[in-house]
């Protein structure tokens, strides 16, 4: 039998951790991040829940179900900003990429994958990781 209590109000978070593979560049952040190079993206998602059902807010793998095709959109590709020279390139060589509408740096990518995730989970934080030693935290 669980435990029972009565919560009146209440705030309960998730943490996930997810990671992805993708190359990129970046032509306004100077020379060493406009050449083509890649990533291996650490994420943190930060969900926040103010109801329980059964004991439960969410199954993990029901946050799953959402985020995972999120970032799998993303890993193993090169990412451009959709008026990079290097779009017509790969198009022209047929290997596939995606493209964004802005600078693909660690914070804009923030901004991206937490808004696709905000239209379906209650994400109030991610985090993003381009290296091991610095990362972007976006609260939306």
């Amino acid at each position: 039998m669980g435990v029972k209590f009565k919560l009146t109000k209440y705030k309960m978070k998730i943490k996930k951790k997810y990671h992805f593979y993708a190359g990129h560049r970046n032509k306004s952040a100077g020379v060493k991040c406009g050449r083509l190079h890649g990533h291996t993206y650490d994420m943190e998602i930060t969900l926040e829940f103010s109801k329980m059902k059964n004991g439960l807010t969410m199954l993990f793998s029901d946050i799953d179900l959402v985020c995972e095709p999120i970032i799998k959109y993303y890993d193993h590709y090169f990412i451009f900003k959709n008026d990079d020279a290097m779009v017509e390139l790969f198009e022209l060589a047929n290997e596939p990429y995606r493209s964004v509408p802005c600078e693909t740096s660690a914070e804009n990518m923030a901004i991206l994958i937490y808004n696709k995730i905000k239209e379906k989970l209650p994400i109030i934080e991610i985090s993003l990781a381009e290296t091991k030693t610095s990362k972007i935290i976006y609260n939306g």
